[in-house]
């Protein structure tokens, strides 16, 4: 055995060794001293005390101030602590394709992992992918994830910061990637398992490549959302989401994207899954126009 191995394994027992020690039991003397082991008995007015260096001792319960239990001496656990983390992970696809007179077909993937200490704080991983084909042609080609985390504020809990971080690809409008990388403040409305509505307000920093034209553009913009979840039926929930993007120069040089989903639960894990996503463009590409509507179903599995 090394030197360096002996080491460690010395230094592992002794840390086991404290660990024992800090959740054993504790009796206190009247003439100020104290004594750690495991209580064994107490009864006919004495203690049993099982020690590592002594063995096991008996003491008059009249020379014990007060005894502490294991349980007792433990540090409390904060609020923090003491809340069990929920996760909620999920994964949607849908697909439709049509042959004949007309070829085509469309693929619409999700992802999306969600830990949530409630009233303390949140992390949020989500992507999706949309590929379309026409005549073999391919007519749309887009993908978006985003990462944000958020943390709980004041005494109600009701308001949180938040720190996002956003990057898409869209073919078609000419953008390799987009990143946006914000910060700023919400609000909880109602965060109930029948109603949420939440809004929030932060600043960004966006840069977008392009994927032809060789001047690239960077522009600080506000980042504005609100997002709205009502549980209509037993299995049945809407959900909407409204994101805003205005420049700080320039406010008609904005985007807007619209998240619509219905879920419609089959059981506990799958549901069918309708959305409908908007984005929209004050300044689109050559030859683009500003709205870029979907509409695609699906299922969603959650587990």
């Amino acid at each position: 055995m090394t030197k360096k191995l002996y080491l460690i394994i010395n230094c592992f027992l002794f840390a086991l060794y404290l660990t024992g020690n800090a959740f054993a039991d504790e009796v206190y003397l009247k003439n100020g001293d104290k004594i750690s082991g495991e209580v064994l008995d107490e009864s006919e007015g004495k203690v049993s005390l099982k020690t590592e260096s002594m063995g096991t001792l008996t003491i008059d319960n009249e020379a014990i101030e007060r005894i502490a239990k294991a349980a007792e001496t433990q540090p409390k656990k904060t609020e923090e602590e003491k809340s069990d983390p929920a996760w909620k992970r999920e994964i949607a696809i849908g697909y439709d394709k049509t042959t004949g007179n007309t070829n085509e077909s469309r693929l619409a993937a999700s992802g999306f992992i969600n830990r949530n200490r409630k009233h303390i704080d949140e992390w949020t991983l989500k992507g999706e992918v949309y590929y379309s084909t026409n005549e073999r042609k391919t007519n749309a080609q887009q993908w978006y994830t985003m990462g944000r985390y958020a943390y709980s504020l004041g005494k109600t809990k009701k308001w949180y910061n938040f720190y996002r971080l956003e990057a898409d690809h869209d073919r078609f409008e000419d953008i390799g990637y987009r990143l946006l990388p914000a910060a700023g403040l919400g609000f909880w409305l109602f965060d109930t398992d029948d109603i949420k509505l939440m809004a929030e307000v932060g600043a960004g920093y966006e840069y977008t490549k392009f994927r032809i034209e060789d001047n690239n553009k960077e522009q600080w913009v506000l980042t504005p959302m609100a997002s709205f979840e009502k549980k209509l039926f037993d299995k049945t929930r809407l959900k909407q989401n409204l994101f805003y993007y205005p420049a700080f120069e320039d406010f008609n040089d904005y985007r807007l994207r619209s998240e619509t989903y219905v879920d419609v639960g089959i059981n506990d894990k799958l549901s069918l899954r309708l959305s409908l996503i908007d984005d929209f463009t004050s300044e689109p590409a050559p030859d683009t126009k500003k709205n870029d509507l979907r509409l695609t179903s699906g299922l969603a599995y959650s587990f």
